[in-house]
């Protein structure tokens, strides 16, 4: 009877023992989701970053031309006489009375 009882008894141990792995198993299954689903979150604002810097150095290379341009322009008008000047202005497409 003793033997039967000790045979129990190392049973209860073993059922134990599964029971606290398949516990493990299951907590770590939730947890992978979990990280799973952070790094994909990760990996996704990474991407919007990425496409948002490409946005601004789009418009930052735009704005720099757009400088470029002016300089551009203002050094011309800078070399005009005054006469020259009044002409070009008068001749103007946004000038109405043309």
């Amino acid at each position: 009877m003793s033997s039967f009882l000790a045979l129990f008894n190392s049973g209860s141990h073993l059922l134990t023992g599964a029971g606290v792995v398949i516990v493990a198993l299951i907590v770590s299954w939730f947890g992978g989701k979990k990280i799973g689903k952070v790094q994909e979150k990760g990996r996704a604002d990474v991407a919007a970053a990425k496409v948002e810097a490409d946005r601004v150095a789009v418009i930052a290379n735009k704005q720099a031309k757009t400088i470029e341009e002016v300089k551009d322009v203002q050094a011309a008008n800078n070399t005009l006489a005054d006469d020259d000047a009044r002409r070009k202005l008068h001749e103007s497409s946004i000038n109405g009375d043309s």
